[in-house]
């Protein structure tokens, strides 16, 4: 085995973890119960049967939806802010309402639909000026049709006579 390809197996494996869970492995690091996160992720995968995972992937579905400019670019300017995506954002908005449409109560009352509201500091400054119309595309020509190109002749190897023909 050479050099290169052990230190590829010995080399540093990245995967992504949630800052809560590391901090929870940065625990008993603090606390000497372990030399490293990387020694005791180590120890944990020698204890743990594989075999006995169970992957679950929830399916997705991408989804089209209307919204106005102004939503929109909240939405924008809040998940850069925040370092997210604006499908996170939609999802958080979501989640936290359902449940007023899906409570018994609510429906019954008649209550209207909660407007969510974002932090003063998350909104976007007020006087973003107004999108400017587009000027309407111009026509393009058609390209023509490019040339078809000759095959090159095949140089011929060196060493390699042509073939003689009996005549």
């Amino acid at each position: 085995m050479s050099a290169s390809s052990s230190a590829k197996k010995n080399g540093p494996l990245a995967f992504q973890l949630e800052v809560e869970f590391l901090d929870r492995l940065n625990e008993p690091v603090r606390d000497g119960r372990v030399a490293s996160v990387s020694a005791l992720i180590r120890e944990a995968l020698a204890r743990f049967n594989l075999d006995q995972v169970v992957v679950v992937r929830p399916s997705q579905l991408t989804i089209s939806v209307r919204l106005p400019v102004e939503i929109r670019r909240q939405l924008k300017s809040v998940a850069k802010a925040k370092h997210t995506s604006i499908g996170q954002l939609v999802r958080a908005a979501t989640e936290a309402y359902l449940p007023t449409l899906e409570s018994d109560a609510a429906a019954d009352a008649g209550l209207p639909i909660p407007q969510v509201e974002l932090p003063e500091a998350d909104k976007p400054a007020p006087s973003a000026p107004p999108a400017r119309a587009r000027k309407p595309a111009k026509k393009r020509r058609a390209k023509p049709a490019p040339k078809p190109r000759r095959p090159k002749a095949k140089p011929q190897r060196k060493g390699m006579t042509r073939k003689r023909t009996r005549g």
